[in-house]
This record gives C-alpha cells, sequence and structure tokens, in this order.
C-alpha cells in the first residue's frame, strides 16, 4: 500500500512537466477552496467556485482596467434567489503562471464573505475562468492542478458527463439517488454534500433524517433560515455506484453537489471533454460537528444554527453564548470571533456557557451516528 502511495504522489509531480501543468494551492475553510489572484502583481483571495461567474469585490473598481458591457447579467444564486448585475471584462485577472483574458466578472459586495472566512476575500473564481481547460482538485494536498490537456490517473475513476450552462459555464450533470434521476449543478462554492430542492427530496425521503434549524445558508444576494432535514442515501454517477453520500434538501436552493462530497475523492473537472472524473480515495460520508454553530450578532456571540436532537435540548437558537472554555466572549469583535473560531476548528470538546450561566460540554463527533 506504502509503495502504491508513493508510486501515486510521485506521479502527480511529474504531471506538471509532462503536460505543462501549473500547480496552485489553496486553503479549504468551512468547505470553500480559497486560491490566490494576482491583480497588477497584488495577492488577492478569491473562492473557486464552479457555481458562479467571476464576480470581483467592488472595492477593486477602477484596478482592473475593466470595460463595462452592454449585457446585463441575471444572476442566480445557490439559494435560487435573483438579481441582475452589470457585465464588465478584464485582461488584469493572473493565477500563479496562468494568464486570463475577456475575462467577464461582474462587481459586487462581497464583504459578507470575510467573517466566514475570517480573512479578506476580493472574488470569486468562476466557472467562465475554468473553461477549455483539465482541472484536478486534491483536498488531500490542497492543490489544484491546471492543464490545456486531460490528465490520466493511474487508477480508473467513476467518469461522468456534464453540459455547461448558459453564459456561466457552471458544470451540471446527473446523478442517481435512490433509484431517482437529478440533474445537479456541481457546485464548488457549495459546503454540503447532495442538496436537493424540496420537491425533489419528497421523491426520496424516508422516516429516519436528521434536521438542522436556524441560518441554513448565505449566498451572493440571500439567505437561507429555516429547517433543513439531511440523511444518508445510496448515490449513482453514470450507472457506477458512489456510496452513501450525505443528502440533505432545501425551500430555496437548487439541486447542488457540494464540497462535503467533493472532498472524499480525488475531483478532475475536464472543461475540454466535459466530464467530471471521480477518483476514490478510501474516504467515506462524514458529518463532524459539534451540532452548533455560532456568529457574532451585534457585538454578542449567538448560536445561530444547531442540530435537532435531544442531547443538545438544553440549548436554542439565539442564545447569547458568554464564554467558551473559560474565555469570556460575552463582548465580541470580528478579530475576537476569528480567535474564537479557529480554537472551535481546532478543538475536540468545548464547554460553553450560555447568558444564564449554565454550561454545556459539547463534542465534536460525527453526527451521522445520530441516524442508526
Amino acid at each position: 500500500m506504502m509503495k502504491y502511495k508513493n508510486f501515486y504522489a510521485f506521479a502527480l509531480l511529474l504531471f506538471p512537466l509532462f503536460f505543462s501543468a501549473t500547480i496552485i494551492p489553496f486553503e479549504y475553510i468551512d468547505g470553500k477552496i480559497i486560491i490566490n489572484v494576482d491583480v497588477k502583481n497584488k495577492k488577492h483571495n478569491f473562492i473557486f467556485d464552479t457555481g458562479a461567474l467571476t464576480i470581483i469585490s467592488s472595492e477593486l473598481k477602477g484596478s482592473l482596467n475593466e470595460k463595462k458591457s452592454n449585457v446585463v447579467f441575471e444572476a442566480t444564486d445557490a439559494n435560487n434567489s435573483k438579481s441582475t448585475m452589470d457585465l464588465f471584462s478584464t485582461n488584469e485577472l493572473k493565477v500563479e503562471n496562468l494568464k486570463f483574458k475577456n475575462i467577464d466578472f461582474s462587481f459586487a459586495d462581497i464583504s459578507w464573505m470575510e467573517s466566514r472566512a475570517c480573512k479578506k476575500i476580493s472574488g470569486i473564481f468562476g466557472a467562465n475562468m475554468m473553461v477549455n481547460k483539465f482541472w484536478r482538485l486534491d483536498f488531500n494536498a490542497k492543490t489544484i492542478v491546471v492543464s490545456d490537456q486531460s490528465i490520466k490517473n493511474s487508477t480508473e475513476g467513476i467518469s461522468i458527463p456534464f453540459t455547461e450552462a448558459n453564459f456561466t459555464h457552471s458544470p451540471e450533470a446527473s446523478f442517481k439517488i435512490r433509484n431517482q434521476n437529478f440533474s445537479f449543478l456541481f457546485d464548488t462554492g457549495a459546503g454540503n454534500g447532495f442538496t436537493l430542492d424540496s420537491n425533489s427530496y419528497k421523491l426520496v425521503k424516508d422516516n429516519n433524517f436528521l434536521t438542522f434549524e436556524g441560518l441554513l445558508s448565505q449566498s451572493l444576494s440571500s439567505v437561507s433560515k429555516g429547517e433543513r432535514q439531511f440523511d444518508v442515501m445510496e448515490v449513482e454517477g453514470n450507472n457506477s455506484v458512489l456510496g452513501n453520500q450525505i443528502v440533505d434538501n432545501s425551500d430555496d436552493s437548487r439541486n447542488l453537489v457540494g464540497t462535503r462530497f467533493m472532498e472524499n475523492f480525488l475531483i478532475d473537472l475536464d472543461f475540454i471533454n466535459k466530464k467530471i472524473i471521480l477518483n476514490p480515495t478510501g474516504k467515506t460520508a462524514e458529518y463532524n460537528s459539534f451540532g452548533i454553530a455560532f456568529a457574532p450578532v451585534e457585538d454578542r456571540l449567538v448560536i445561530v444554527n444547531k442540530l435537532k436532537v435531544p442531547q443538545l435540548s438544553g440549548l436554542n437558537i439565539t442564545d447569547k453564548i458568554i464564554a467558551i472554555n473559560n474565555i469570556d466572549v460575552s463582548k465580541i469583535n470580528v478579530e475576537k470571533f476569528c480567535e474564537i473560531k479557529k480554537l472551535i476548528d481546532s478543538s475536540q470538546v468545548i464547554i460553553i456557557q450560555n447568558e444564564s450561566g449554565k454550561e454545556f460540554k459539547l463534542e465534536k463527533k460525527n453526527i451521522l451516528q445520530y441516524l442508526n
């Protein structure tokens, strides 16, 4: 087994030599892939998002030698919310040694993304920048290998054809869940596994599922609140069994495949031959969580999302938290929230205290075990 791993790593190192490939390192934060994009020799953090058109922060207006188009783009975000945006083009975007020409994009206020990532985010690297190239996403090495021609893997992957959405070029592919065929947007900007709209979810739902309540997701122009059910279901792609995968529902969202699924594979996005290749890595679906999520609201740390299980019945949405691991969080700003987030992300056990002074000891675990 060790020899195979070494060969695999060695083969990946050789790909750039044979294929004139570019290796792009990335950070993986809360299910988002973040890469560096150069704008006139200044590095900016962009979210690598196959489900979107390229978006650039309004703060960079005037720094891209942008040209305004006569076209107005009607955007539909992951929550199915529509908005109209002016369209521009630029030649000033570069990633590593890749220079991009005549890239269509829109300006938008994306400051809300920064609090989620705890770092400055300047844009979305959209699918329209990926056309006619091969992109290999390695979640283990945290690299993206880009080439002008397809790269063969040492083992046979599961090949799934896709079509490109009009204008955005986002990949759309078919998957089967519990013998029902659905079309999905293959979306690296979505952090869940397989997300189905409410009507589709009813076709595969059974009586054994879990429920999250609260703030469920935030997109470019909308926020999704309410309840979200999720389950583990057998998924197939192009007549190949992909095993049991996390499937959830949303009243607002379209059908999406997100990074919680992708991270268990070596993903090849072949925009040359229009196919997604899923190379198994031996990983299986997991959902590691404390069962609650926090966010700063008016200088207070508040529970904004909670798994509805008896073990967490003493906690409620909108509860204010005053201490975590004996650290005072009764008043919180963005910087302190990011410190606390780092602590939470790196901990297996935390002790939180709510406003009434009651303490709760929470353990991070694979919450799929609650389905058994």
